[in-house]
C-alpha cells in the first residue's frame, strides 16, 4: 500500500514542474539573461567580456587565447606574460597597461589605444593594427614582426 503522503508530494511536484510549461505554451515569454559574475569572472570563465570595465585588474599570466575584449576598458591592467593570441581587442583601451612579455600574435588591435602601454619583450607577430594609438608606448625587445604597430598607428 502506498502512503497517502506520497500522492500529495508527487502531485505538488508534478504541478510545480508543469505549471511553468503550461504558462509558456500559451504566451511566448522572453528570458532575461543575467551576466555571469564580475567582469573578471566572465572573462576568465567565458573568454569574453565586450565593453567591460577591467581597469586596474591583475590578469598576469592568464591564458586569454581568442578572448573577445572588444571595446573593453583595460587601462592600467597588469597583463604581464598573459597569452592573448588571436584575441579581439578592437576598440579596447589599454592606455598604461603592463603587457611586458605578453603574447598578442594574430590579435585584432583595430582602433586600440596603446598609449603609454608597456610592451617590452612582448610577442606581437602579425597582429592586425590599423588606427592603433601608440604615443608613448614602450616596446624595447618586443617582436612586432608583421604587425605595423609603430609605423602603421593612427593619430592620438
Amino acid at each position: 500500500m502506498v502512503n497517502p503522503r506520497f500522492y500529495s508530494w508527487a502531485a505538488a511536484l508534478f504541478t510545480a514542474l508543469l505549471t511553468p510549461l503550461a504558462l509558456q505554451a500559451g504566451t511566448p515569454q522572453s528570458i532575461k539573461v543575467v551576466p555571469y559574475g564580475t567582469p573578471q569572472e566572465r572573462l576568465l570563465q567565458l573568454g569574453a567580456c565586450t565593453g567591460c570595465d577591467l581597469r586596474g585588474l591583475s590578469l598576469q599570466g592568464e591564458h586569454l587565447i581568442g578572448a573577445d575584449l572588444r571595446d573593453a576598458d583595460l587601462r592600467g591592467v597588469d597583463l604581464r606574460q598573459a597569452n592573448l593570441e588571436g584575441a579581439d581587442l578592437s576598440g579596447a583601451r589599454l592606455d598604461g597597461a603592463d603587457l611586458r612579455g605578453a603574447r598578442l600574435s594574430n590579435a585584432d588591435l583595430t582602433d586600440t589605444d596603446l598609449r603609454r602601454a608597456d610592451l617590452r619583450d612582448a610577442v606581437v607577430i602579425n597582429a592586425y593594427a590599423p588606427n592603433v594609438r601608440t604615443d608613448g608606448m614602450r616596446f624595447a625587445g618586443a617582436d612586432l614582426t608583421g604587425s605595423h604597430l609603430i609605423y602603421g598607428g593612427g593619430p592620438d
